[in-house]
């Protein structure tokens, strides 16, 4: 190996090193991995309990039915796996159309942890859901919301 070809491949090294301790920002210029554990939570999600959360805390800004709409939130029948701030005829923030990302257990995770975090200057309310058991369990209903629903993680 040349030396030219050695600093060249630190060099490279380095930058895949600085990338894999991206500090979390928001989602516009950050992706998330999904942390293997969380990704078990969502696996063994208790669907019920989601659904009840869901009916509790999400139900008053968004439909969940597969024939429903927009309503203060975006519809959010097939989420997961659509681009963020995609839903026709609804109206984003101008923050959330900055995200161009998908709605992957990962970036939901991250979203539903911190919104503000996540998403600064977002227009929904809820500012996040702290518990990981809980927000699994929510994240696995909003999987049902679809008409294929996406694998559950491994």
């Amino acid at each position: 190996m040349t030396r030219s070809t050695r600093s060249l491949a630190a060099f490279a090294l380095c930058v895949l090193g600085a990338s894999a301790f991206a500090e979390p920002g928001p989602l516009a210029s950050y992706d998330p991995p999904l942390d293997p554990a969380f990704a078990k939570l969502i696996a063994n999600a208790d669907l019920k309990a989601g659904a009840r959360y869901f009916e509790r805390k999400c139900s008053q800004c968004h439909d969940a039915e597969k024939s429903g709409g927009n309503f203060k939130g975006p519809h959010l029948w097939n989420v997961i796996g659509r681009m963020a701030a995609t839903r026709e005829g609804f109206r984003f923030s101008p923050a959330m159309k900055a995200v161009k990302k998908k709605w992957t257990y990962a970036t939901l995770n991250y979203y539903l942890a911190d919104t503000e975090r996540a998403v600064p200057g977002r227009e929904m309310n809820l500012t996040g859901i702290e518990d990981d058991a809980t927000r699994a369990n929510v994240i696995a209903f909003l999987r049902t919301l679809s008409n294929a629903p996406a694998e559950l993680p491994k």
